[in-house]
Formats: structure tokens, C-alpha cells, sequence
């Protein structure tokens, strides 16, 4: 009897899937794009994860990051800060929040740090960024790369900071997208190293689309 309901349970989810609330539509990952955004204080370390698209229509009002605090790295001896990046993606059509109907992609993350609160424009779509970034600090020094980021929205040119580390500096902002906004994410994170030091997240791109 267990064994029969187990099969028709698996079917289910098969022919309809499962429905998650807050991540309703499934990512698109070869989702056409018209422009990219980067900035030019990216670290060097590591390698570029897969393209991850928001799902067709859906555009990134909101983001979250993972980031190793300070006493998570005191623990183990090596501090990372920035690890991930999530995009989460709302209908164009919802043109203000509260969103509670979203869906959540994200490339390459490191293996340290827990995941921060969502923070969304209050209208409009993510449109371009500004990455904080410690410079090549020596070998005898802790290395972490990427430590924050933060965003402006299409909506009045709001600004949105994460609530990432603060070792490094602020570079320059990326261009704005051209289109409707942001709906892509690419990173650039460096594998654990075991003994040596790591960094984690070391750079990220951004795509736009119509």
C-alpha cells in the first residue's frame, strides 16, 4: 500500500509539479538578453559559474546575498564575506511591492555564510550595480574579494545597499540597462582552496532584457 501511494505521489509530481510559494515561474537559462553590465573592480580568482535567467516576463525587483560574518570567519580562521548573490524575479506587469509572488536565481555561490533578508525596490526593476571589493592584500594577508554590492532601481534611481562586509572600496557603477531591467546573473567564485586562503565570490555579471 505504501509502495502504491508513493508511485501515484511521484507521478503527481510529475505531470504537475511541485508549487512553491515565492518561487512560482521556473528560470529560463537561454532567455535572449540585450545587454550586459559589469564593473571593473572584480577580483581575479576563480571561475565563472552558468548564465542564470530570470523566466520569461520576469525582471529583478529584489536581491538577497550570503556573506560569512565576521565571527562565522573568526571560527574558521579565514574570512570570505561575499559568497552569493540571489536575484529575485517579478512579473513586469507587478509594478510595485510588496511581491509575494516571485521567483529566485542565482549562479555560482561559495561555500561560507548564511543568506541575508530580501531587500526589493519599492517600485520598478533593478537597473544597475556598484560592487565593493578589497584589493590584493599580499601572501601574508587574508584575501576576501567581493565584501557588498548595491543596486539602483528604475524608479526614481533609489538605491538599495546589501548587508555585506565592509573591507575593501567602492568602485564605479556599471552602465544602466538598456530594456526593462535586470533578469540575469553570472559569478565568479573561486573553489575551496582546503588549506590556503580563500575568497569565495570575486566578481559578478549582470544581463538586461527588453
Amino acid at each position: 500500500m505504501l509502495r502504491l501511494v508513493c508511485c501515484t505521489l511521484i507521478v503527481f509530481l510529475a505531470l504537475f509539479g511541485c508549487h512553491v510559494k515565492g518561487k512560482r515561474a521556473q528560470r529560463t537559462a537561454d532567455r535572449p538578453f540585450k545587454s550586459l553590465l559589469i564593473v571593473d573592480n572584480g577580483q581575479r580568482w576563480g571561475t565563472w559559474g552558468l548564465k542564470e535567467m530570470c523566466p520569461m516576463g520576469y525582471y529583478a525587483a529584489g536581491f538577497s546575498l550570503k556573506v560569512a560574518g565576521y565571527w562565522e570567519s573568526l571560527l574558521i580562521g579565514d574570512n570570505t564575506a561575499l559568497n552569493g548573490i540571489r536575484l529575485h524575479c517579478v512579473n513586469s506587469l507587478k509594478g510595485s511591492g510588496p511581491y509575494t509572488d516571485y521567483a529566485t536565481v542565482q549562479s555560482d555561490t561559495g561555500s561560507w555564510g548564511k543568506w541575508t533578508d530580501i531587500q526589493w525596490c519599492n517600485s520598478g526593476m533593478l537597473k544597475s550595480f556598484q560592487l565593493r571589493v578589497e584589493p590584493y592584500q599580499g601572501t601574508a594577508w587574508d584575501d576576501t574579494a567581493a565584501n557588498n554590492i548595491k543596486f539602483k532601481c528604475s524608479e526614481n534611481d533609489a538605491e538599495i545597499k546589501g548587508a555585506g562586509m565592509s573591507w575593501g572600496d567602492w568602485g564605479s557603477w556599471s552602465d544602466s540597462c538598456t530594456g526593462t531591467g535586470i533578469c540575469g546573473i553570472q559569478t565568479m567564485v573561486e573553489e575551496p582552496k582546503g588549506v590556503g586562503d580563500d575568497t569565495a565570490l570575486n566578481d559578478v555579471r549582470l544581463y538586461c532584457c527588453e
